[in-house]
């Protein structure tokens, strides 16, 4: 009798075990046809056909890119005259009697985070609140001894030096943000109410257009009660945990042929809750680390049948604190959502009004994108969502995304050139810089500008002095 019990437990064992492997294998065949009918009804604007989005966390422009191409030490050769070179940092400020200063280290101090530690560094524009908001450990720096990967990317790709992140705030209502196309800076905020729900996701408007679509995070595992961070805060995501995997899937993907038309591709909060690691960037982690991770996706990418037609967007949630010197721009936010506003700029006399995020660096690589070149144009995480847009001639998300520049982004590639041959990158040759794919001859500064007009109303109220106004115009072009 003891025998036949086995017999049946075993039995069932099995069953059970089968039932889960069909599961996963009509969960991998659905992923894959619905790619494959999404690629025969939809063309796209752009020989793009697969795009993957990449935020890391908590480091501004300066903060990684402040001394490219050159770098501490300065390194002047053949390779680093001849790069376009971003508006980068301005060494001889001093900012509450601390300058920036070089920090030799791949583990850096954290800031201090919050959207009031934020607000003090912008100080209205000034960005001469950085010590008294995040701590002296804001000025710090970095140059290519510590991110070699990072500024190898930038000289063989395209780096754009006037990228600002979607929320002056923290690390979830950004990230939401470059879900939603519009600003959430009072999302978590105690008495609020505001809620944004996956319905309001481009993730959704992919769905509703049959665009082929995953979020892979590290540390998701397939059946966990909770979606990804942070979709797992907005209701409704659970209903689409067949878009939800861990970032090994995206590996298998690239092998078998099954990855979707658009990829957002984390490292952050895969158990569904806002928890780092080195695999993200967020210091104080060790810089090295996260950056032989990125090397790995990023080859296996290059190494795969899908290279020719990919964009690769690499860029950060926010600032983190760390001091960058340009003011970012505000933006009109057509009274979208409005509980999520916040009300900080409207309690200045600016209703529906918000200010962007810090500026944060943003990688372009793809066999399509300029080499060695600095794309100046005023954009933001919205600017992402608007490429998606175009390109798979969807309606624009919102009004913001809608007039976020995105024919900035569009000039950061050629696409009548031939696709240019991949470039792995790992430790073994890293070693900034590398040899250029192609001669080119930049050897300018690619100055910023954008419309700072908003902050002309601050100085009528006399929110602000002229001294502040001053330095905010010097970036202003409202053309």
């Amino acid at each position: 009798m003891a025998d036949v019990r086995r017999l049946l437990l075993l039995t069932a064992a099995l069953v059970a075990v089968s039932m889960v492997l069909i599961s996963l294998t009509l969960i991998h065949a659905r992923r894959a046809a619905v790619t494959r009918a999404a690629m025969r009804q939809y063309g796209t604007a752009t020989p793009i056909s697969h795009v993957v989005v990449i935020i890391l966390e908590n480091h501004a422009f300066d903060n990684i890119y402040g001394t490219y191409p050159f770098g501490i030490p300065p390194i002047i050769d053949n390779v680093t005259l001849s790069l376009a070179r971003p508006f980068g940092l301005n060494p001889g400020a001093a900012i509450g009697g601390v300058k920036p200063y070089y920090a030799n280290s791949v583990v850096l101090t954290d800031p201090w985070e919050g959207y009031m530690n934020y607000h003090v560094d912008w100080d209205r524009g000034a960005m001469d609140g950085f010590v008294r908001g995040s701590g002296r450990q804001s000025m710090a720096y970095l140059s290519y001894e510590q991110v070699p990967l990072l500024w190898d990317y930038a000289e063989e790709y395209v780096l754009a030096d006037n990228f600002f992140s979607p929320d002056l705030a923290t690390t979830t209502p950004n990230r939401i943000s470059y879900l939603v196309g519009y600003p959430v800076p009072a999302f978590g905020s105690s008495g609020s109410g505001c809620v944004v729900s996956f319905d309001e996701t481009i993730l959704y408007q992919l769905t509703r257009y049959n665009v082929s679509w995953a979020y892979f995070d590290y540390g998701y595992v397939r059946g966990q009660p909770r979606p990804p961070y942070p979709l797992s805060l907005m209701p409704g995501s659970e209903k689409y945990s067949i878009h939800y995997f861990n970032t090994s899937v995206f590996l298998e993907d690239l092998k078998d042929g099954d990855l979707p038309a658009v990829s957002f591709l984390m490292f952050t909060g895969g158990n569904g809750h806002d928890e780092h690691s080195a695999l993200d960037l967020h210091p104080p982690y060790n810089l090295t680390q996260g950056q032989i991770n990125l090397a790995h996706f990023i080859d296996a990418m290059m190494d795969s049948p899908y290279w020719n037609s990919t964009a690769v967007f690499i860029t950060f949630d926010e600032g983190g604190g760390f001091y960058d010197q340009v003011p970012p721009p505000m933006i009109y936010n057509y009274g979208i959502n409005p509980r999520c506003e916040e009300g900080y700029l409207s309690r200045l006399g600016l209703p529906h009004h918000n200010v962007l995020g810090e500026r944060v660096p943003l990688l372009i690589i793809s066999p399509y994108a300029k080499e060695g070149w600095i794309d100046n144009y005023t954009m933001s995480g919205y600017t992402l969502l608007a490429f998606i847009d175009y390109n798979w001639h969807l309606p624009y998300l919102t009004p913001i995304v809608a007039n976020s520049d995105l024919e900035g982004l569009l000039a950061a590639f050629d696409f009548s050139q031939t696709p240019r041959p991949p470039i792995v990158l790992t430790p073994s040759n890293w070693t900034y810089p590398i040899p250029l794919q192609y001669p080119v001859h930049y050897g300018y500064t690619a100055t910023v500008s954008g419309n700072y007009s908003g902050y002309m109303s601050l100085y009528r109220r006399g929110l602000i002095g002229s001294d502040v106004l001053n330095y905010v115009m010097q970036y202003n072009n409202p053309g």
